[in-house]
Formats: structure tokens, C-alpha cells, sequence
């Protein structure tokens, strides 16, 4: 399986996303951030492990909006984002790692600017 680090460089490196390849590039910057997150804090967790995390919080973000997961539209994403920033407490990050949470912003804003649905 293709490392969230990978799959996050080549969505940026696009010109437009998809609404299906906007999706993937915000959950990937999640998990990204997520394991770096943890790693500053001294915590070991598995990519896999991560990324199943924030899958599972994505769909339960997407059912709870009525929204199906493979047809996002901006706005879906937008609050989708916000859903799953609860989820992982990234007000915690955003206290503690200022620098991480700021360039999960970042690359966030970065993949909505490229989003063509």
C-alpha cells in the first residue's frame, strides 16, 4: 500500500484534483499529520493503524452529513475536515505543535484551491 506521504506529494503535485482526489489528499494530510504528531510525542503507531482511524472518523463524518463518501462536493469537504479535526482533538496539535497543525492547514487549503469536482 502506498504510504499517506506519497499519496500526499503526488495529489499536490497536480494542477486540479477530483472531488475523489481532493478526499484522498485531505484524509492522507490527516494521517500524515497524525503520525507526525504522535511521533513528537514519543508515541510508535503503524501508518496502517493511523489511516484506518481516520477512514473510520471519514465515514462516520459522511454519514453523518448525508453525504456519500465517493462524491464529495467542496463544501462536503470543508466540513467533513472540521468533523474529523474534532474527532482528533486538533486543538490539542494546534496548542502543542503550532508548526504541524499550521502546514496541516496549509496543504488543506492548498488541496481545496486545486479541487475541479
Amino acid at each position: 500500500m502506498e504510504s499517506c506521504e506519497d499519496i500526499l506529494k503526488e495529489k499536490l503535485s497536480k494542477r486540479v484534483l477530483s472531488n475523489k482526489t481532493t478526499r484522498e489528499g485531505m484524509l492522507a494530510c490527516f494521517v500524515v499529520t497524525m503520525m507526525k504528531y504522535l511521533s513528537k510525542k514519543g508515541i510508535s503507531k503503524p501508518e496502517d493503524t493511523v489511516r484506518k482511524t481516520i477512514y473510520d472518523y471519514a465515514g462516520e463524518a459522511f454519514k453523518s452529513i448525508g453525504v456519500d463518501f465517493e462524491f464529495p462536493n467542496l463544501e462536503d469537504l470543508k466540513k467533513i475536515k472540521a468533523i474529523i479535526e474534532e474527532k482528533i482533538d486538533a486543538a490539542a496539535i494546534k496548542k502543542e505543535e503550532p508548526e504541524l497543525f499550521n502546514e496541516h492547514e496549509r496543504i488543506c487549503s492548498t488541496l481545496f484551491r486545486k479541487f475541479e469536482g
